[in-house]
């Protein structure tokens, strides 16, 4: 029976007009101007199928290259690789068929897809690969250009009303380059025996080059620390267990790197243990929309490096599948993205900071209430107008 307690019924809410779907030109040429980030669901989900759809339609699109890993139901993203088949183009698309509970509706869609000629790449044994990736690639003028989408959540217009996730739109050559990389090894349809047969300087790619730069980029935070220079880590994710990384927070904290954590489920770390962990607060939020994006932000002697991906901290996301971590180069994208996880970190209303216990802990609202995913919201609209 429905509820009449109007309490209880959160208010319709419908996403921004991301700027690039007010303007009558091409997405596409909007991207190859300048990279964009899209923050579903405070941003509608229509950029991102209008990138699909102009690929479908745009004559001069060649290829397209996908991730599919969890499928939505009337998947319009689907019925837009379809179209682009059908129109000439060449697709491939990877489908993850061991996408727990969605096992049976992504089987269904992809032999839809390839009925309709798209060229279906199904699961690689022993490693699921739970990237979120999109490749176009075009010829203009007679020179390819490609334009790449990198997803921190699924490929999926019914998830993204209410998962909150970083979605990439760019033109990057080196980025692009590397993606084109991580594609044809998909196709080769096996798992990775070296990690120098593909060469990733940019993306970060589980089972090739992920762990091991991650564990650099905290090296030189320690460093960085114990030099007297500017040292911090922000880390939002999931779940945080995977063992090695949590001993280098440790040796972090120890070093006086100061460590903000946003872990919404599973986390293994202690905070508050003096001379261990001291210098490491954990909070989660848990709001009206799932937080979902991962997002790994360095200092790096105030020079930040910021990261986004799919998958957390988890030993099989770092061992057992392939997961894409991003950089954000765009200054005003890493400006944007600081300010969202700020917000975050001072949420005051949905979120509670996690004890050596691992209790959760209510935090003093004082002189003012925030609530980060309205505040968010305020924030991306006042920038958008």
């Amino acid at each position: 029976m429905p509820n009449d307690d109007p309490s209880l019924v959160y208010p319709s809410f419908r996403g921004l007009d991301y700027q690039a779907d007010k303007k009558k030109t091409s997405l596409f040429l909007e991207i190859l101007k300048n990279d964009m980030l899209v923050h579903t669901p405070y941003y509608d989900y229509t950029c991102i199928l209008r990138f699909f759809n102009e690929g479908a339609i745009m004559e001069e699109v060649e290829e397209i290259f996908v991730t599919l890993y969890r499928v939505a139901h009337d998947s319009e993203i689907a019925h837009a690789l379809i179209t682009a088949a059908r129109n000439g183009k060449k697709v491939t698309v990877f489908v993850e068929v061991k996408a727990t509970f969605d096992e049976q509706n992504n089987i269904f869609w992809a032999k839809k897809m390839k009925s309709a000629g798209i060229n279906i790449i199904y699961s690689i044994p022993q490693l699921k690969v739970h990237a979120k990736v999109a490749l176009i690639v075009l010829r203009k003028n007679r020179k390819k250009v490609s334009l790449g989408l990198l997803v921190t959540g699924n490929l999926n217009e019914s998830t993204a009303r209410f998962y909150t996730d970083h979605i990439l739109l760019t033109a990057n050559k080196n980025l692009l380059a590397e993606l084109e990389s991580l594609f044809y090894f998909l196709k080769k349809h096996k798992n990775p025996k070296s990690e120098n047969e593909i060469i990733f300087r940019h993306l970060l790619i589980a089972r090739f080059n992920l762990q091991k730069h991650f564990l650099a980029l905290i090296e030189n935070e320690i460093i960085n620390a114990r030099n007297g220079l500017p040292s911090a880590i922000t880390i939002k994710l999931n779940n945080l267990e995977e063992k090695v990384m949590i001993s280098k927070l440790y040796e972090a904290s120890r070093a006086g790197v100061k460590i903000n954590l946003l872990v919404r489920s599973i986390c293994k770390y202690k905070p508050g243990i003096k001379g261990m962990s001291e210098n490491i607060m954990v909070r989660r939020i848990v709001g009206r929309f799932l937080e979902h994006g991962r997002a790994f932000i360095f200092c790096n002697n105030n020079k930040d490096l910021i990261y986004l991906r799919s998958s957390d901290w988890m030993n099989r996301n770092i061992y057992q599948r392939i997961e894409v971590c991003f950089p954000v180069y765009d200054p005003s994208l890493l400006k944007e993205i600081k300010g969202i996880i700020a917000i975050e970190m001072n949420d005051n209303v949905s979120a509670v900071e996690v004890d050596k216990d691992a209790k959760n802990i209510s935090l003093a609202v004082g002189d003012k209430e925030i609530e980060s995913q309205k505040e968010i919201f305020k924030y991306l609209k006042e920038k958008n107008e």
